[in-house]
């Protein structure tokens, strides 16, 4: 069997602007991500049978970094001739990072053992803020927010957070660590776990944004975990700041991530040229 008649599993490192998509998976009458790179595949690969998997969905608006797919292709090609055709073909919201080639038996999902999300709360008004981040219009008490964060930290059974066609399914997530950090006007959030429930991060969010504005108490916080609530849902924070940040396929490279970021702010996180832009 030759490489042309070889299936062949690529692992992808996408960028995305989420504004106008409705989320990573595809869909018939809707424009994702997971949709606009199959279109561009074809037109790079052809006409031919393809698989592509990513490692989580993503909610309509919300932007990637470093977001993991694989395409699994009968190709010759090297990786990184697929990354530049694949960019020469995709429109310019959407960008390949990488392209390594893949063992058959990674799966872009399956594999997944967490995942971290950043959200951008900014507290002063800007020109380039609405496609990525959220304007709360006060001063919040981040002192308050952080110890709320470390609350959600552990198992815990989040289905106040869930939408209700996932209360059919488990609702326990392991979240590995919450941070809270300032940098002038901006508000980091970031929240690593297992996985995460529809809505979910931007329902911690907008809980934390609550407690920081002192219309929910602390002590209050802990009943969501105890049972249904309409509160997260009510609370739900804006797509536009939230950005999926990392994917991790091993336990020792998210334990550094995690000892490495506690210790440090976001500097340099977002790379040119959504850093112009968003921290103007």
């Amino acid at each position: 069997m030759t490489g042309k008649d070889n299936p062949r599993r690529y692992r992808l490192t996408l960028e995305f602007d989420g504004t106008n998509f409705s989320g990573w998976q595809k869909q018939a009458d809707a424009r994702t991500v997971q949709g606009d790179l199959l279109k561009g595949a074809t037109r790079v690969f052809g006409e031919i049978n393809m698989d592509l998997q990513g490692c989580g969905r993503t909610d309509t608006g919300v932007h990637a970094l470093e977001y993991v797919a694989h395409l699994e292709v009968v190709s010759d090609m090297p990786p990184h001739q697929v990354a530049r055709k694949l960019n020469e073909t995709l429109p310019k919201d959407v960008v390949v990072r990488a392209v390594e080639s893949a063992d058959k038996r990674f799966h872009a999902r399956h594999n997944c053992i967490a995942r971290s999300y950043i959200y951008q709360l900014r507290i002063r008004k800007s020109a380039f803020g609405k496609r990525y981040d959220w304007w709360v219009h006060e001063e919040l008490d981040v002192p308050a927010m952080q110890r709320e964060g470390t609350m959600m930290v552990g198992m815990h059974n989040y289905a106040a957070f869930a939408e209700k066609q996932e209360l059919k399914k488990s609702t326990m997530v392991l979240v590995h660590n919450v941070e809270i950090f300032v940098e002038k006007d901006v508000i980091w959030v970031r929240v690593i776990g297992s996985h995460f429930l529809w809505h979910m991060v931007r329902r911690m969010v907008g809980v934390l944004v609550e407690v920081g504005g002192h219309r929910l108490k602390e002590e209050e916080i802990q009943i969501l975990f105890q049972g249904l609530s309409k509160i997260p849902a009510n609370h739900t924070a804006p797509a536009s700041g939230l950005f999926f940040e990392k994917a991790f396929y091993d336990g020792e490279e998210l334990a550094k991530f995690i000892r490495e970021r506690i210790s440090k702010p976001f500097n340099n996180l977002f790379p040119p040229p959504i850093s112009t832009a968003i921290r103007a």
